[in-house]
């Protein structure tokens, strides 16, 4: 009796199940989290079409036959109405099979039978999907492909109806931790497909990978809220690519460098006057000099320069080829990371000299740095730093300088005075000890603009808007250091750099590194908030020292909360910010330039004198590296201009905008 008592249940529920609209009912309540209104599930079925099929009547049927019950809240599914739809999919599975074999073009470029149980692992171990939801959303995926008459297709289209249905359920955030890197198809065709000739095969590989590994630190490795200050241009961080794996700069004293390759090196003679020698020497620098570069984004720099390596080779004594030899090394540097930025930053010191001592270095420099251009015609040259305070106030200084600006090194000259700002790298981040090698962590830039567009005029809340910002970017110092030290601990080699060369365990090689904070577009949060900038008037002159007093105030009380190295920073020359983040702040058709580095306007026009007067008071609350970068009057010698700035006690000056 029982036998046939079954048969006839079984008979029952077959005959109810025999049109698909019904089967499409159970689906559709299998799938969801909560019970579905009738609307809902009208919606669910016919979509926008307004079929007369009545829905009322198969929804009673299948609640007869205990497949699904309704209540208050809408229809759901039972037990059994789920055990029957399953082996209901698994047949249509079968039949799919035997009928059509949908292919799949995988990542991996090799072809294979869609498999339902793939889709379940990959959400499971990859989306972290609990396995009751993964198996939900698989059989989704497999459903709606069921209705389609594609027979090939690929992983990606996979993902898309897969990241569909997620994000119709509810669940980005496993969406998001799903999302593929790479380029656009049409960008990397812009790529390929372009006319320019710096685009060589190794850039074009370059590009892309560089591209996933923004793609990468944003959609991956930072919290979502902190990747979004960068999307939204809140913030900006330099050399994306580069970001979680290197820190931004290294700090060397020259001297440094020499006594370790005499350590490592014995075949190195200590002040050799002979001719292999030298060369042996040069050869062991720009080797390290290049072993250096994977372990910095922005530049290395080395202190001192001029009085330990050029004084040590004597380059006006040395042979002819050994020195050739040295410049043409020096000046193909960049060339190997080819960014059209420097990679490399050069001091010239000359403190604590005789006036003949004062004098054999500045031919000695003179020499080199004409060398230097010559050979470095077409392309980057190092980034040169000078201590000015001596030969500011020397003939043949103001001569050495005149030549110096004249050239092609303009734009990449900096003059730093030892008694009121320490030297300084080419983002213009101060090196608070240049005795003692440093490690710069980074430098993250607050977009002050942005800040004053959301203030809208009421202090309170743009002081409070920009506390938060600053929190954010302790963050994300965080954040940088734990992904950088993770992916350096590993290596050997930066292992021997860490205890050899800034002699520290690598696990706390980032200990006392400088972790720059720095600001962009003052003027335009000024103008924004005060209605007028800040050199015309007291209120917007004093509402700016507001803001960086208020920012040097909490990286303070940071550093001595937390025992820290926070230092806060001047913005970055105008080209280099222009070049290294854009992130469409500023439309195309809108000069750049509103996001200047400088402090004071170009198109101010207050007297040199003023000038000075305001800059000082910036350069009394920023940590060094505070860049005035000023071109003379018409009616002015440059010999009374130099004398301006240097009685001035200006920290530090770039004469890039000075012509004779």
């Amino acid at each position: 009796m029982d036998a046939d008592k079954n048969q006839n249940i079984l008979e029952k529920q077959l005959k109810t199940l025999g049109q698909k609209i019904r089967i499409d009912i159970l689906k559709k309540l299998k799938h969801a989290h909560t019970p579905l209104s009738f609307s809902k599930l009208q919606k669910e079925i016919f979509g926008n079409d307004l079929t007369s099929i009545n829905l009322s009547f198969h929804l009673n049927t299948l609640k007869k036959s205990d497949l699904i019950l309704s209540s208050d809240n809408g229809y759901s599914i039972t037990f059994l109405g789920e055990q029957i739809i399953e082996k209901i999919l698994s047949i249509e599975q079968i039949l799919n099979r035997q009928n059509k074999a949908l292919m799949i073009r995988t990542s991996k470029y090799s072809k294979e039978v869609f498999d339902i149980n793939k889709i379940e692992e990959y959400l499971v171990k990859e989306g972290e999907l609990e396995r009751y939801l993964a198996r939900q959303v698989a059989h989704e995926v497999e459903e709606r492909l069921s209705k389609t008459n594609i027979e090939y297709m690929t992983a990606p289209l996979m993902r898309e109806y897969t990241n569909a249905i997620l994000l119709e359920n509810g669940l980005e955030e496993v969406r998001h931790k799903l999302t593929r890197l790479g380029t656009p198809p049409f960008e990397v065709f812009k790529l390929f497909n372009s006319n320019n000739v710096k685009i060589t095969p190794e850039k074009f590989i370059k590009k892309l990978g560089s591209d996933v590994s923004e793609q990468f630190l944003l959609l991956n490795l930072l919290p979502k809220n902190l990747a979004d200050l960068y999307l939204s241009g809140e913030i900006a961080l330099l050399h994306l690519n580069y970001w979680g794996l290197r820190p931004l700069s290294l700090y060397i004293n020259t001297k440094t460098i020499i006594n370790y390759l005499f350590s490592i090196d014995s075949n190195i003679p200590q002040r050799d006057k002979n001719t292999t020698g030298y060369t042996h020497f040069i050869i062991n620098f720009i080797d390290l000099l290049q072993r250096l570069k994977q372990f910095y984004s922005e530049d290395l720099i080395l202190g001192n320069f001029n009085n330990e390596l050029i004084s040590y080779l004597e380059l006006p004594k040395i042979r002819s080829a050994n020195f050739n030899f040295f410049i043409s090394q020096i000046s193909q540097f960049n060339t190997f990371i080819n960014n059209g930025k420097s990679h490399l930053s050069l001091e010239f010191n000359y403190n604590e000299k005789t006036k003949e001592q004062f004098s054999n270095q500045i031919h000695n420099d003179i020499n080199f740095l004409n060398s230097l251009d010559m050979q470095s015609k077409d392309r980057i040259k190092p980034f040169l730093i000078f201590e000015g305070s001596k030969i500011f106030t020397s003939d043949l200084g103001n001569g050495f300088i005149k030549n110096l600006i004249k050239g092609s090194n303009k734009n990449s000259l900096i003059f730093y005075n030892k008694d009121f700002s320490n030297l300084i790298n080419s983002s213009l981040i101060q090196i608070p000890d240049p005795n003692e090698d440093k490690i710069i962590l980074d430098k993250i830039l607050i977009n002050l603009h942005m800040i004053s567009v959301e203030a809208n005029q009421n202090d309170d809340l743009f002081f409070d808007l920009l506390q938060k910002k600053l929190i954010s970017v302790f963050e994300l110092f965080n954040f940088k250091e734990k992904l950088v030290q993770q992916k350096l601990n590993s290596l050997q080699q930066w292992d021997s750099i860490v205890t050899q060369i800034f002699n520290r365990n690598k696990s706390k090689a980032f200990e006392n590194s400088v972790k720059s904070i720095s600001f962009f577009g003052l003027n335009q949060a000024i103008l924004n908030h005060c209605g007028i900038e800040l050199d015309r008037t007291e209120n917007s002159e004093e509402f700016a020292l507001k803001i960086l007093v208020l920012m040097k105030k909490i990286i303070n009380e940071k550093n001595e909360t937390k025992n820290d190295t926070f230092i806060l920073s001047s913005p970055h020359r105008d080209s280099y910010l222009r070049d290294s983040w854009y992130n469409g702040i500023v439309p195309h058709t809108q000069d750049i330039n509103e996001y200047s580095a400088r402090l004071i306007r170009t198109a101010s026009n207050l007297s040199l004198s003023k000038k000075i007067i305001l800059f000082k008071k910036f350069q009394k609350i920023i940590d060094g590296g505070c860049l005035f970068i000023e071109k003379k009057a018409n009616d002015m010698s440059f010999q009374k201009f130099l004398k301006t700035l240097l009685q001035s006690e200006i920290g530090t000056i770039s004469l890039r905008d000075c012509a004779f």
